[in-house]
């Protein structure tokens, strides 16, 4: 969440075009009318969007009221007896003339749900109404944890912010941006940031997105005292990640080395003194799975291919619970008994 006194707009970098579609869509849907769905992972700038449209809109001069799910939020008084339909109620009252944002609107509890289209058909004029919500919305209403009527009021006026990865044009100015907001913010003046550095931060994947990057940006401005970041400064603050190579471009021996290195990594400090079992365990599951299917249950076959005794591959499938029902006597004549 911004601070007081910052413009969103001011953060809102829009050279990449997906960015430039949503820069679109918002001044499409900044007429203070209809309700607005802002769609994204999280970390994305869904709020930083919303807060946009409304900056943009006839209802700029209002009031802008971020709630969660509960409808609790800094602007909204409390309610008694805790109760999630009042709240929203107040939080409604609360934007009046202005936004209000409803966060992750699928965590939104039924009766609140209820409430929520119910002002929206009653009083829509009063409020403009913006929710976020995660691109699964659509299964959230066949799963009926989002009334498909809240839903239908939000779809038609959809506004979809790209991940971090999707917007390798935006970065670098996204990244310089948050680096002098966080330098004036401790009375610092303002840092560089090498060519280098930029291809550092080009080369990570972001899972957390722009979120993650406010935080490193954050952080390296405290760290670093120079006047410019250097690639060295960023590979002290950025996590470590396995570089992404292509499936098929991978041999089978570095595929189980790259899975065995990131379990080694999560195991490290834990007791562990079956290691090998799990792992052959592991292996063995999915080989013997694919090579029965392969010959169509016919364990005589899956025995000959793998190189075992038939009774040795009915032992180890035994132990990994993947016995077969005992076969027929025809089944058995199939089997070459």
């Amino acid at each position: 969440m911004l601070r007081a006194g910052v413009r969103a707009n001011d953060f809102l970098v829009a050279e990449s075009p997906a960015m430039r579609a949503v820069v679109a869509d918002v001044a499409r849907y900044a007429d203070g009318g209809a309700p607005v769905l802002i769609c994204g992972e999280h970390g994305t700038g869904r709020e930083l969007v919303a807060r946009v449209l409304h900056q943009q809109g006839p209802r700029g001069g209002g009031r802008f009221v971020a709630v969660r799910p509960s409808f609790e939020g800094t602007d909204v008084a409390g309610a008694p007896g805790d109760d999630a339909c009042a709240r929203a109620k107040l939080a409604l009252r609360a934007a009046r003339g202005g936004t209000l944002l409803v966060k992750d609107m699928s965590d939104l509890s039924g009766p609140s749900q209820k409430t929520l289209r119910r002002a929206i058909r009653d009083d829509g004029a009063a409020v403009q109404v913006v929710a976020t919500g995660d691109l699964d919305l659509e299964r959230a209403v066949d799963a009926k944890i989002l009334s498909r009527e809240l839903y239908d009021l939000f779809a038609a006026r959809c506004i979809v912010v790209p991940p971090l990865r999707d917007r390798g044009d935006d970065l670098p100015a996204l990244f310089e941006r948050w680096v002098k907001h966080y330098s004036r913010e401790i009375g610092r003046g303002a840092q560089a940031v090498s060519a280098r550095a930029h291809a550092r931060l080009a080369a990570y994947p972001w899972p957390g997105n722009v979120g993650e990057l406010k935080s490193i940006a954050r952080r390296l401005v405290v760290r670093v005292a120079r006047a410019k970041i250097e690639a060295g400064d960023v590979d002290e603050v950025l996590p470590v990640v396995a570089s992404r190579v292509p499936l098929e471009d991978l041999a089978f021996e570095e595929m189980v080395a790259a899975k065995l290195a990131g379990l080694l990594a999560r195991i490290d400090g834990y007791p562990v003194h079956d290691l090998y079992d799990k792992v052959v365990a592991r292996v063995e599951r999915p080989l013997f799975g694919l090579v029965l299917a392969h010959t169509g249950g016919n364990q005589l076959k899956a025995a000959s291919i793998l190189g075992l005794n038939r009774n040795t591959l009915r032992k180890k499938l035994a132990g990994l619970g993947m016995e077969q029902r005992r076969a027929s006597r025809s089944d058995r004549a199939l089997d070459g008994e």
